[in-house]
């Protein structure tokens, strides 16, 4: 995916953002990266006195965390690897007045690789201090570096008792999606501790408040956090505001018993932050009781998923699994992020939820004789026994035999179908429709293209409802 760099001058100050999303505000990146990188560096001062430590810091190449590590003078090795020149560039040159220069300090190394191959290679037990400070994941392959596999590999570079400070997403707008993160640096053995903090600039663009963890593989104590020892000449971290970051709304603390674990195998976290839970609406409500995870000491709580949830076959499984669990107008109402789930960013549950108002009225628009003779124009291309099956039901049809006379199994195999090909339209709808663009923004204006496309889509749908309607078959018979 192509990236895009944009950087918006102010009087006193820039902001700096990749594809769209925000990645500092000069005016109070101070607040973000103080959270990020103090607290961690601090504690292992702490436990590891009169050592020269070394940091690793993954990401971060605008070099502002580097500057934050380099306050202490304990720090005697900064390794930083980020896999964007152009943004490592930026912070030789736009943003040094803000980071101080850090990237030309002595003690610095910049590699410019990517994060996980880099760590890959590395020793064991090497680093005092592990700062992650990615942006956040806009694609399923951005969220590798989140992953319970990434944390295991962080685990196994830090020295015993070492810190590991990660940035999270919003536990306001991203709460299964925060958990989630929690629960996986969880099951990497890694005690882990959440924290929250208001950044004015993400709140004014809606990203609400913002989430951090940081995490060792040695439990993280609340006398530890009290008595660690603050550089001066901060910009906003004080002890008292460190202590009252560690304070959750117990109403959406609560929420981390129910996400999954995100792994490489089963990828969760794109999930969520893509189809943010009906129920967490009401997570908001304040309730006037808090948890202090400074207090507390929680193990993991929750399973790995069996599968990606944003895969297409995993979704019809689960419809198979799970669609006639749930009575009409019955109180144990489904969550219908689950049943059609947003699979990219131009989708959103709210818009899942509009187009399951309409579907008895989409379903009038399809011509059920039309699409089985389209098919059957392709049935030799199909299995024998479907192909036959198919030209049954279109016989019953073009004789105007309504869909209430067929038999239960051809009824279904109808809904089956034309389901699968608004579901289709609503989780792929480029191949089905062939609207002339993909999701790399790759298009072309030729007709014997469009026209390839389109028939291409179409055919994918038929063959798709198929496969649905044999799936449904095999666990009616089983």
């Amino acid at each position: 995916m192509p990236i895009s760099l944009f950087i918006e001058q102010h009087e006193h100050g820039l902001a700096f953002y990749i594809n769209g999303d925000l990645q500092f505000h000069s005016a109070d990146e101070a607040i973000y990266h103080e959270y990020l990188v103090i607290p961690a560096v601090a504690l292992a001062i702490q436990r590891f006195p009169q050592t020269g430590l070394r940091v690793l810091i993954c990401g971060g190449g605008d070099g502002l965390a580097t500057r934050d590590a380099l306050r202490f003078e304990q720090v005697k090795e900064i390794d930083l690897v980020d896999y964007n020149p152009e943004v490592l560039e930026l912070a030789r040159t736009v943003f040094k007045p803000y980071n101080l220069g850090s990237l030309e300090n002595d003690n610095v190394t910049v590699y410019t690789e990517e994060a996980f191959e880099f760590v890959l290679g590395l020793l064991d037990e090497y680093y005092h201090v592990v700062i992650c400070d990615f942006t956040y994941p806009n694609s399923a392959e951005e969220t590798k570096i989140y992953s319970r596999e990434w944390f295991q590999e962080i685990n196994r570079v830090l020295i015993p008792a070492g810190i590991i400070c990660t940035n999270g997403v919003s536990p306001e707008k991203n709460t299964a999606g925060f958990w989630c993160l929690y629960q996986t640096l969880q099951s990497a053995d890694l005690f882990t501790k959440p924290l929250q903090l208001d950044i004015p600039s993400f709140n004014f663009h809606g990203y609400g408040n913002w989430g951090l963890f940081i995490a060792s593989p040695q439990v993280i104590t609340k006398n530890e956090i009290e008595t660690i020892s603050l550089p001066n000449n901060l910009h906003s971290l004080t002890d008292k505001q460190l202590l009252e970051a560690f304070i959750f709304e117990s109403a959406i603390a609560d929420y981390r018993h129910q996400v999954t674990i995100h792994t490489l195998e089963s990828p969760q976290l794109f999930y969520y932050l893509l189809n943010q839970s009906s129920n967490q609406e009401n997570l908001l409500i304040q309730s006037g009781k808090h948890i202090d995870f400074l207090t507390i000491e929680d193990t993991i709580s929750v399973q790995i998923g069996r599968s990606d949830s944003l895969n297409l076959e995993s979704v019809a499984q689960f419809w198979l699994e799970n669609i006639y669990c749930y009575e009409v107008n019955s109180k144990n109402s489904p969550d219908i992020n689950r049943f059609l789930p947003a699979r990219h960013r131009y989708h959103s549950p709210k818009m899942t939820s509009s187009w399951v108002a309409h579907v008895n009225e989409l379903l009038t628009e399809i011509d059920v004789k039309q699409l089985l003779n389209s098919l059957l124009l392709r049935a030799q291309e199909l299995p024998p026994q479907i192909a036959n099956e198919l030209k049954n039901i279109a016989d019953k049809i073009n004789s105007n035999q309504p869909l209430a006379k067929l038999s239960p199994k051809m009824a279904e195999f109808i809904t089956l179908l034309s389901v699968t090909l608004l579901m289709a339209n609503l989780v792929a709808p480029d191949i089905v429709f062939s609207k002339g663009s993909s999701s790399s923004g790759s298009s072309y204006s030729s007709d014997d293209h469009n026209f390839d496309t389109k028939f291409l889509g179409f055919i994918m749908t038929g063959i798709g409802g198929f496969w649905l309607a044999s799936l449904f078959s095999q666990s009616q018979d089983k």
